[in-house]
């Protein structure tokens, strides 16, 4: 594969994924009086037809409202140019204003973020005009998983590393997920109590783990799989780009090598699932961690939030 099919594996499966939580929170079917994580208050359900997920699809952007309050999940994502930049911000405003939902716009290697998206300017800093600011910068990974040494994680006494099968599978994850702010975000909560049911139908794209260390859940992460359009020779089209997200581990557990036990056991996943392709988006945090994994450096993803 050439750095460039490498940053499309990476970016249809990102742009994918952001569209499926619209799908994963109308087929779920919230539990009510559900588990909520750690006792962290709960924000109201939505009712109102504005509060319910939904997608923005064009030749030029796409963009997701997942439904919640949070920029974890309504993104914009890519620019692909054919119309001019203003009129893309405009729809973009458009659509998230009517909701009332923060939001952030990432762009990838080729779609705004880097030297192969041939819009022939810089897109985050253009976006600056248009009142945008640069917030985080990723770098895009790429790891052939027939390559990986995957089959021997290190030993963590007590490490009970388990794929989420049922609601409280989900609520166990989405606690972790949560945990990352302080307090904890409710409104991640919501998001996973609201997808649960579709998170746990067999076959779904997304297979959530949880690292259990002594019974508490202790890290997490979750691998999305999609078809690469560059299949094996002698093979038809599958599933086989694993997607690595929300790597994450809670404060009281660091340092003690979950995020590297429990992105190991996620790639090795995939590849039994029959993955080739294993990409991600690093922060700075991440990144050696996946680096000593094997991933490789194809680009980098961009950050912008609205500001105005």
């Amino acid at each position: 594969m050439n750095i460039r099919e490498m940053q499309r594996c990476i970016e249809d499966n990102l742009a994918t994924r952001l569209a499926t939580q619209v799908e994963l929170v109308r087929e779920g079917v919230p539990e009510a009086g559900g588990e909520s994580g750690q006792n962290v208050p709960m924000p109201p359900e939505p009712s109102a037809e504005s509060d319910q997920p939904t997608l923005l699809e064009r030749a030029d952007v796409r963009a997701v409202y997942a439904g919640v309050a949070s920029d974890t999940f309504n993104k914009a994502f890519g620019y692909r140019g054919g119309v001019p930049l203003a009129e893309t911000v405009a729809a973009v405003r458009s659509f998230f204003s009517g909701r009332g939902a923060p939001y952030t716009w990432w762009l990838g290697p080729l779609s705004g973020a880097g030297d192969a998206a041939e819009q022939g300017e810089d897109i985050p800093a253009a976006l600056a005009g248009h009142g945008f600011a640069v917030g985080e910068v990723e770098t895009a990974m790429y790891l052939p998983l027939a390559d990986a040494a995957l089959d021997v994680a290190p030993s963590v006494p007590g490490l009970d590393i388990r794929p989420v099968r049922d609601a409280a599978g989900v609520a166990a994850f989405a606690t972790v997920l949560a945990a990352n702010w302080s307090p904890p975000d409710g409104e991640v909560l919501r998001f996973y109590r609201r997808a649960a049911t579709a998170l746990c139908v067999p076959g779904c794209n997304a297979t959530l783990l949880v690292a259990y260390l002594d019974g508490q859940p202790a890290a997490a992460a979750e691998v999305y799989r999609t078809a690469s359009g560059y299949p094996a020779a002698g093979e038809a089209a599958r599933l086989d780009v694993a997607g690595v997200y929300n790597v994450c581990t809670r404060e009281a557990f660091r340092r003690r090598g979950l995020g590297t036990v429990v992105t190991r056991a996620a790639l090795w996943h995939a590849r039994q699932a029959g993955c080739r392709h294993g990409v991600l988006q690093a922060s700075g945090d991440g990144y050696r961690v996946y680096a000593r994994l094997g991933f490789r450096d194809v680009g980098r993803f961009v950050e912008c939030v609205p500001v105005g």
